[in-house]
């Protein structure tokens, strides 16, 4: 799916300096790895961006301590909420809990400050018509895992100030051939015992992108167990464990060349993946040229070509999820 949103619906909200995005796992967890992997360490960062999924009390109270000490206008906000079904009861309630909180500071002008994106007919589709708040349509039936490149992420990236067009560039851009070797590398070793697929990232900021990629393995296969690591912090915390167990894992070691480079964290890169190496461990190395839109989309649709090429080879359907539609009507009728 391509990014049809009429432009007319995000120009109003790209003004905005404090962006409320409220949604969960595959609703917001690409948006999120995004923003992240772009500003995490960066002072020049003009606006700030809170990923609400299922706030706790504490959260609740921090957000709005934030509404009423810092933000001046509401034409500073803009609330966009993700749900594909519309259904989601954690993003109901944070949607609800937020507006309440921004609308006892500045009344009815809230609503024309929010955006949500969802199927439309569902509650949250209809909720938005009743108050006549702007929506954008998930269109047809991609799931969220899957939705990196569609409209509702996209329309965060474009309020959020990042590089949409150089992201979706991304989109059809990833080497096929070398995804389907490291998905027939992946399930080989997997059959010789090694369940356990391991992201281990080599720079901070692209953590949530690992958690992406942790979603998009785990939903799609329900085979492999997807985990994250962050070096070089857990070579001093984990790596007896991974060694101790050589045959449980193949590791997936990602870096960006331009903010290692020539630092300590360049060093302990290359120690790690000479050693796995040497003790013939299963590994495969990612490597961004630098942290922008145009690599981060890369990787993710490197990540969706070796997923569906290992679905290929495990034999499972990657687009349903039937355990997760389960916990949400277990939610919905305890």
């Amino acid at each position: 799916m391509s990014y049809n949103a009429p432009m007319d619906k995000v120009e109003k909200f790209k003004n905005a300096k404090y962006v409320f995005v409220v949604g969960i796992g595959g609703s917001d967890l690409a948006s999120k790895a995004v923003w992240s992997a772009l500003t995490l360490h960066r002072s020049e960062v003009s606006k700030k961006l809170f990923f609400l999924e299922a706030p706790d009390s504490r959260e609740y109270a921090e957000v709005d301590h934030f509404i009423n000490d810092v933000v001046a206008d509401i034409a500073e906000v803009a609330l966009v909420v993700v749900s594909k079904s519309g259904e989601t009861v954690e993003t109901l309630e944070t949607y609800h809990k937020t507006f309440d909180m921004l609308s006892e500071k500045f009344g009815a002008p809230v609503t024309e400050r929010v955006l949500v994106a969802s199927t439309p007919g569902g509650h949250l589709w209809k909720l938005a018509e009743s108050k006549n708040i702007e929506k954008i349509a998930w269109e047809g039936d991609v799931g969220g895992r899957f939705s990196a490149f569609t409209a509702p992420h996209l329309a965060i990236l474009e309020i959020a100030g990042l590089d949409t067009s150089s992201f979706l560039k991304a989109k059809d851009s990833a080497d096929k051939d070398r995804a389907e070797n490291l998905a027939k590398e992946i399930f080989d070793n997997y059959k010789k015992g090694a369940d356990i697929l391991d992201f281990f990232i080599f720079n901070s900021e692209l953590e949530d992108l690992g958690k992406w990629s942790r979603q998009l393995i785990a939903e799609s296969l329900a085979t492999l167990t997807p985990t994250v690591s962050i070096g070089p912090t857990d070579l001093h915390s984990m790596l007896e464990l991974y060694l101790e167990r050589p045959g449980s894992r193949f590791t997936i070691f990602v870096k960006s060349e331009k903010e290692i480079g020539g630092s300590v964290n360049q060093q302990s890169f290359e120690n790690i993946t000479a050693e796995y190496k040497q003790r013939n461990l299963p590994l495969f190395i990612y490597s961004m040229s630098q942290i922008d839109e145009y690599e981060v989309g890369k990787f993710m649709s490197f990540m969706f070509e070796v997923t569906l090429s290992l679905a290929k080879l495990l034999g499972v359907n990657p687009f349903d999820q039937p355990e997760v539609e389960n916990y949400k009507k277990s939610i919905l009728n305890p």
